[in-house]
């Protein structure tokens, strides 16, 4: 890890997120940002050819924090470094929330299975803060960043893409307390790191988000965009270049349809969330296209409030429409009594679930954002 100089935002070309097909790669962060020496990143590799051959992930995991774009003070004392294995590394002990602010990576796999995981932390203290951090559209979509005002200034707001100056807003030109950046007809080359900054303030004290475009338009991946994505499940994204769906955490499947256990997350449900209050206070952040976001059945800007009745998923963001007798559970969706099943508790007996025709649309907040069908098939209760 390199720390270095003052606050200084530079210019970036290009932050390389993915190549090849979707690997079981997660960086988790704390979010209990007011309190530093407990905020940590982990990265956790779960692929199964971990530490063999050509193609080995250990060697080659990494965790750091990217200073191309935001650079800080460097922390004393410096943050601690542990590896658990070929398949996980922490970095935690940072003294100051300051420390925090800026783009992590989380680093692994060879050749074509490289992966890099971003993270992007703002300030708590921030004098404006990301409504939403991680955006993901699709090419040819309208992207609407919106950076909410904590601590206002009488200033204009400066917004830049990647380091370099993109457009200035007017101090009036606020919409109910926020700096609406709206970017039509997005394409790949659009993707990055941006910020909103008050003029004369300290970089620091910026909104940061990260935008990513999908390499197709809504429902299409491959060569030309001519193919069709299989209908990734509960908010699960259609990866353009290999169509396979990069699952929310607590999901997996190759559609996203089952929900792992509470507290569970990886492409195979086979990692545990670290604290005892399960996936609360945690962000997860996936290969791209995905981004990041809360676990399954939390929300909010520090993934500690629990989904609203009706509503479950990562980030809430997936509402039940139970029928018959069914409960919504905020991890995994609608839980059916006996002798119902379907995603609404809306089929009985076994004749049409035998042959696998479960699946029935559902409403999903974000549907537009996710390049495949919004339906969905029925969870384990």
């Amino acid at each position: 890890m390199v720390w270095l100089g003052p606050p200084l935002l530079l210019p970036i070309v290009f932050l390389a997120s993915h190549v090849g097909a979707a690997s079981d790669l997660t960086l988790l962060a704390d979010l209990r940002r007011t309190e530093p020496q407990r905020f940590f990143l982990t990265c956790v590799s779960g692929e199964a050819g971990a530490g063999r051959g050509t193609d080995a992930w250990g060697p080659a995991l990494q965790l750091e924090k990217d200073d191309r774009i935001v650079r800080t003070p460097r922390p004393w004392p410096p943050p601690q470094l542990a590896r658990n294995g070929s398949q996980r590394i922490t970095l935690r002990g940072f003294s100051r929330p300051s420390d925090l602010v800026g783009v992590f990576s989380c680093v692994g796999g060879a050749g074509a299975r490289r992966t890099s995981v971003l993270y992007v932390h703002n300030s708590p203290g921030a004098h404006l803060l990301p409504d939403q951090v991680t955006h993901t559209v699709n090419k040819g979509d309208t992207a609407v960043l919106s950076a909410r005002v904590s601590k206002e200034k009488q200033t204009d707001v400066i917004w830049k893409s990647n380091g370099s100056y993109f457009y200035t807003l007017d101090r009036h030109e606020a919409q109910d307390g926020r700096f609406l950046l709206r970017l039509p007809n997005v394409q790949p080359s659009s993707s990055g790191i941006y910020s909103a900054t008050y003029l004369e303030a300290s970089p620091l004290g910026s909104a940061f988000f990260r935008l990513i475009v999908r390499g197709c338009g809504a429902g299409r991946w491959g060569p030309g965009c001519t193919k069709e994505c299989p209908g990734c499940l509960h908010g699960g994204v259609c990866h353009d270049q290999d169509g396979e769906c990069v699952c929310p955490p607590g999901f997996t499947g190759t559609r996203c349809e089952q929900a792992c256990r509470e507290g569970r997350f990886g492409q195979s449900c086979q990692e545990q969330c670290p604290s005892t209050g399960g996936c609360r206070g945690l962000t997860f952040c996936l290969p791209d296209p995905y981004g990041c976001s809360c676990g399954s059945g939390w929300r909010g800007s520090q993934c500690q409030e629990a989904c609203a009745p009706g509503h479950f998923g990562a980030d809430c963001r997936l509402q039940c429409q139970c029928q018959n007798g069914g409960t919504c559970d905020r991890f995994s969706g609608c839980v059916c009594p006996s002798g119902w099943h379907g995603v609404y508790c809306e089929k009985s007996g076994l004749s049409d679930w035998a042959h696998g025709s479960a699946s029935t649309e559902m409403h999903d907040t974000d549907e537009g954002y996710f390049g495949g069908h919004v339906s969905a098939v029925a969870a384990p209760g």
